[in-house]
């Protein structure tokens, strides 16, 4: 069974690796060009030549010594590039069907340049994966019952190439339909009875083996709507991203006493997974790392120092992760080796670099749901931790007062708590993905209150809260934005202006605008500005999903590039990068 799981999990996230291309050129050291950067960094600009027309070209600008890499746009066929580390680089840039040969340079603190990269027409495309054969989504998936029972049951969920790119008999797609509906697995039901009844099931099991059984060519649904891509919005922007280090033979990843168990991805035992990132108040920011042994990661941005702090029980899992006012590191244990072991909430402290504190999650037995996963956690104004469950449909509180937990079971059938977050009244708000409702609940009277958007199915993942209380929040599975005004009940809807749009996370800047994290086509970030109702899009250094963002004080905005097989860690997007006074990372 969790050989389904790995192979469901690898199919559905295989189109969003990306390999750099990295080649060879002759060393050099550059000079001169006037700009603007932090004491003791560097400061790079040049220029872009095509074969044909291009805009927003992405240069990449890869630090060698400390495993990062910088991206910037063109402008014009100009770019420039503003606080690296001093050190050795390779250089390149791209554009949609366009690359340049790597360029090896050394880069002095003070200003450097002019550089210059000339693109040739490539045969590579990242928008796909070279081992799939693309269709429109008519010419994948004939018409019929099967095919309406298959969207809302898994097309919903894993995107519409999820199914086409397997080609399984009828014993694998059985088995993977249990694990979804719950038997066996250690996740509870992904899908519901009442979405799943014993007919409808026969009818989508002869569906699928009919037109995705062996011998079926892997196929993804072509885009025909991709991202747009404004170069004047977008000129001034920075990409940085800050890799976590391999593991050496034999430790970590590579111990031996990891090499049995199933990885939380398919590449988990063997590769590193950051999954969430927040900010502690000396402006470093914390990763949590879902490949064995599971490890919580400080970063501090303004060296790109970091260092790994393995979990109390390292095969337990962890998921999310968050930081208190007095810099304590919190974490719920995930799932556990079996699925079914007791969980905890944990606390590091970084001061004494010791785990401090550990609390069983659900000390009274509360939840009855045999298969118990703890997920998202946040942190309220007076310091009390919340954790949701999205296996056993259940809210866990620790009081900071007293040191008490207890245990909540929230409303609906096994509602599955993705995303929690506290509002400026200290309610704690759930985003029940299952159930497609998000779900206040006020601590004062240990009650539960429901909000449905227009729009269903919805599967929700994350929700924030803005500076006036409202509430934010994608629909993942219909490209959604939506806001939910408390004072007024009301529910107001957005469509994002792109083709398999996958609102992941959403939090508000000091401007007011909503960043979303996007899984669609590869994964991205994006600004929406609520007073046009403007859209802009910010193409990432890799095809990454991004499930939790984070913004500072200043308005950049930080993530995990959770699914990139290649270069797991941290990342932050700076929209402007002249209006950068600080590498750290504060609230």
């Amino acid at each position: 069974m969790r050989r389904i799981l790995r192979a469901t999990i690898a199919v559905s996230l295989a189109g969003l690796a990306i390999t750099f291309y990295l080649g060879s050129g002759g060393l050099q050291t550059l000079t001169t060009v006037e700009a603007k950067s932090l004491p003791g960094t560097a400061t790079l600009s040049g220029t872009v030549d095509s074969s044909k027309p291009f805009q927003a070209g992405q240069v990449y600008i890869r630090n060698l010594d400390k495993q990062m890499l910088y991206m910037v746009y063109t402008s014009a066929g100009r770019f420039q590039a503003v606080n690296l580390f001093p050190g050795n680089y390779e250089l390149s840039v791209r554009a949609k069907g366009l690359e340049s040969d790597v360029q090896k340079l050394t880069l002095k603190a003070g200003e450097n340049g002019p550089a210059k990269l000339s693109m040739r027409e490539s045969g590579h495309d990242p928008s796909r994966n070279p081992d799939l054969e693309y269709r429109s989504f008519e010419e994948i998936y004939p018409p019929g019952p099967g095919l309406e029972v298959a969207k809302r049951t898994c097309i919903a969920c894993h995107g519409p190439s999820f199914l086409s790119a397997r080609a399984w008999n009828a014993e694998q797609w059985n088995a993977a339909l249990d694990l979804m509906a719950g038997s066996g697995g250690t996740l509870g039901a992904m899908i519901q009875p009442k979405d799943l009844p014993p007919q409808d099931r026969e009818t989508l099991l002869a569906y699928l083996v009919k037109n995705f059984g062996p011998g079926n060519k892997l196929r993804a649904v072509t885009v025909t709507r991709e991202m747009p891509v404004e170069e004047s919005k977008i000129s001034k922007a920075m990409y940085i991203e800050y890799y976590l280090a391999k593991d050496p033979p034999g430790q970590g990843v590579n111990a031996a006493e990891y090499a049995s168990l199933p990885g939380n991805f398919p590449w988990s035992k063997q590769k590193r997974v950051g999954q969430d990132v927040r900010f502690d108040p000396d402006g470093n920011v914390w990763l949590t790392d879902r490949g064995y042994p599971m490890r919580v990661v400080k970063l501090n941005p303004r060296t790109g120092e970091r260092k790994d702090y393995v979990v109390p029980e390292p095969t337990n899992g962890i998921h999310d992760l968050a930081v208190d006012k007095n810099g304590m590191v919190w974490f719920g244990e995930h799932r556990g080796t079996s699925g079914t072991a007791v969980k905890h909430l944990n606390m590091l402290n970084p001061k004494t670099e010791k785990w401090e504190a550990r609390y069983p999650l659900d000390p009274e037995g509360v939840l009855k749901s045999p298969q118990k996963w703890a997920q998202s956690i946040a942190i309220d104004s007076k310091g009390n931790v919340y954790v949701g469950w999205i296996g056993g449909g259940g809210l866990s509180r620790w009081d900071r007062e007293t040191k008490k937990m207890t245990a909540y079971n929230t409303p609906g059938f096994n509602p599955s708590v993705y995303g929690v977050v506290a509002d400026k009244n200290d309610n704690a708000w759930m985003a029940q993905w299952r159930d497609g409702k998000i779900t206040k609940f006020d601590p004062k009277t240990s009650k539960f209150t429901q909000y449905a958007p227009p729009t269903q199915p919805a599967l929700i993942r994350r929700l924030n809260v803005d500076s006036k209380n409202n509430i934010w929040f994608g629909i993942f599975s219909a490209g959604k934005l939506v806001k939910f005004d408390q004072a007024a009940e009301k529910m107001t809807e957005y469509t994002i202006p792109h083709e398999n749009s996958q609102p992941y996370d959403v939090v508000e800047d000091s401007a007011g605008n909503i960043w979303i994290a996007d899984a669609g086509q590869g994964g991205t970030l994006l600004k929406f500005n609520p007073r046009d109702q403007s859209f802009t899009y910010y193409p990432s250094p890799q095809r990454a999903d991004k499930p939790k963002i984070q913004v500072t004080r200043e308005g950049a905005v930080w993530y995990s590039p959770r699914s990139s097989q290649d270069y797991p860690g941290f990342g932050v997007l700076f929209p402007d990068m002249d209006k950068i006074t600080t590498l750290a990372a504060y609230y």
